[in-house]
């Protein structure tokens, strides 16, 4: 089948500006926004364009296609709240299902002894796992990410009972805050307690103000057991979509600031609780003096879990793609290509390129600079070139450089005035100093240790069910999102001041 809405009158909006993301991954859900996601709520994306520079990549919708998508999955939330439920549900049994898949099927101990059918399998195998994920556990963004339906939903309802817009959003954020804790509180315990076993010993304790390599040599047997348990756990974060898993040596250094900001592990681990259980009273206590309906409860219980599933999600991708490398590399190894060539194929030149040795080396190489796919039911194409800056260019927005003000949504109650960082990637947080105002287009856990230290978190991401939102929630922090384009009108250096409570950021 042709392309019959590549050309059609929707015109493009950017989704999403998404630093290490490559075409590997991004081909998954690009496709299975165009072809599956009918199979859960029974409608697609009409058209999806990935736009790839290198190891850097956008995507776009088209506009009103994009809303209308957001409204459809919606309507079936607010016709049926269950409904959300069983989307939740999906998504972690879907991430389970895949991150056991990774884990279990891809030893990268034996792929050697495996023949190019059995790796075709393999991968074939994890494309399909991943897009069934993809089927449910896109809904909870498309919800709210792009156009703010959802929250506009709930607004509306606290609206009938708030006297100003000052109290909506100072509602809406615990009334939307989840019960129970996130994938990022419980790796941040599991820090503190490691910190805690640590400040215990005083000759540990202070081995941690010495440079890395005496840390490292000066550990006691048990302390580094628990470091490097700690460390395999979680050092797939640093891979995020296509990097660099964390060394032993990133935990060593995250110890070492932790004691040198003079910080108390025990103290620290109670405010955590004790942010969480004033969530949950306040919570409950609105919920009694709204008088909510079991209809409204289980819409506003529904939001919440998102902001947990989406990143359970994100977790188990993650995972799973650090383990999928080993993969990756072997098929690559075998094509006599480089692991950023073999990220550029299509599944199905994978297939013809293990089964019949078929292979256009020069079209990967063209596609490692820069290409496009676009996608929609039934059509996939790729281009390279000039043809594909054609298509990038096309799909590009006009962007007010000149604005002073720029609007958002609550995600995080609170005011800062601090400097602007920008910080896209973990490589950036080297510049983020304790009270300067972290701005990102959006954020993932590869940049926590730089949101512990910000006066405010702004994003041009939209969704209160996204990351910013639950970790600036959980630290305590003010927090604005969805302002589109604060990463680029704003710049480092800047003096800012953020009122996230009422949804503005200023420049000074």
């Amino acid at each position: 089948m042709g392309a019959q809405e590549l050309h059609n009158k929707d015109p493009w909006m950017k989704a999403e500006d998404i630093p290490n993301m490559d075409f590997f991954f991004s081909q998954i859900w690009i496709r299975a926004f165009a072809n599956n996601m009918e199979n859960s709520v029974g409608r697609n994306y009409r058209k999806v364009l990935g736009v790839f520079d290198g190891v850097d990549m956008s995507f776009y919708y088209g506009k009103n296609d994009c809303l209308e998508f957001t409204k459809h999955v919606l309507k079936k939330i607010t016709d049926d709240p269950p409904f959300g439920h069983t989307i939740n549900k999906n998504i972690v049994e879907l991430s389970d299902e895949m991150t056991d898949y990774t884990k279990t099927r891809i030893n990268q101990h034996n792929l050697k002894e495996k023949s190019n059918a059995e790796l075709w399998e393999l991968m074939n195998g994890f494309f399909e796992v991943h897009t069934r994920l993809y089927e449910w556990g896109w809904l909870s963004n498309s919800t709210d990410m792009f156009f703010p339906e959802y929250t506009n939903t709930l607004k509306e309802y606290i609206r009938k009972k708030a006297k100003d817009e000052t109290e909506v959003n100072t509602w809406l954020v615990p009334l939307t805050t989840p019960d129970t804790e996130s994938e990022e509180n419980r790796q941040a315990k599991e820090f503190l307690g490691i910190a805690k076993e640590i400040g215990k010993d005083a000759y540990v304790k202070n081995l941690f103000s010495k440079d890395i390599e005496h840390i490292r040599l000066g550990l006691p047997p048990a302390i580094r057991k628990k470091i490097e348990a700690h460390w395999e756990k979680y050092k797939p974060l640093g891979f995020m979509y296509y990097g660099i898993p964390y060394a032993f040596e990133h935990y060593l250094k995250e110890f070492a600031e932790f004691f040198k900001s003079g910080k108390n592990a025990e103290r620290t681990f109670a405010e955590m609780d004790e942010v969480i259980e004033e969530h949950r009273e306040r919570k409950e206590q609105l919920e009694k003096q709204l008088e909510f309906d079991e209809y409204h409860r289980e819409l506003f219980a529904v939001y919440a879990e998102f902001m947990m599933t989406k990143w359970y999600r994100r977790y188990a991708q993650i995972t799973s793609l650090y383990h999928m490398d080993a993969l990756i590399q072997e098929i690559a190894d075998r094509l006599n290509i480089s692991n950023h060539e073999m990220r550029c194929m299509l599944f199905e030149e994978i297939e013809m390129a293990l089964k019949e040795g078929r292979i256009d080396r020069a079209l990967l190489r063209e596609r490692t600079i820069f290409c496009t796919l676009y996608a929609e039911k039934g059509f996939c194409q790729v281009l390279i070139g000039d043809a594909a800056r054609k298509q990038g260019e096309d799909a590009k927005e006009k962007i007010d450089m000149d604005v002073k003000e720029l609007k958002g949504q609550c995600a995080s109650l609170g005011k800062a005035v601090g400097t602007v960082k920008i910080i896209q990637e973990a490589a950036d947080m080297t510049k983020m100093n304790e009270g300067d105002i972290l701005v990102a287009y959006a954020t993932n856990p590869d940049v926590v240790p730089a949101m512990k230290k910000a006066a405010a978190i702004v994003t041009d991401q939209g969704g209160v069910t996204c990351h910013a939102a639950i970790v600036s929630r959980e630290l305590g922090i003010p927090c604005l999102i969805g302002t589109k384009i604060a990463t680029k009108v704003l710049k480092d250096g800047e003096r800012v001041d953020v009122d996230a409570t009422n949804g503005w950021v200023r420049k000074i």
